[in-house]
């Protein structure tokens, strides 16, 4: 499958597919897909996670209990 792992701030994690690139400015953070386009831009603190804006139809998972955000869209293999 070929998900990477990042550690964010105040103990949060992302794990989306590695073709995916993360940006950060302190607590907010852009996820870019291999086409260029933004999937989600998100906040984390050290309680809450907030979803700015993402893509139509984006599959993510949060588990509240392990601080992490799972992207579960994986990029169309050509």
């Amino acid at each position: 499958m070929g998900n990477k792992s990042h550690g964010l701030k105040h103990g949060w994690t992302l794990i989306a597919h590695k073709s995916f690139t993360l940006f950060s400015n302190a607590n907010t953070y852009i996820v870019i897909d291999d086409e260029h386009d933004t999937v989600m831009h998100f906040k984390v603190t050290d309680s809450e996670f907030e979803v700015i804006s993402a893509n139509w139809g984006l599959n993510y998972k949060v588990i509240l209990g392990f601080k992490t955000i799972k992207i579960l869209d994986v990029p169309d293999e050509e």
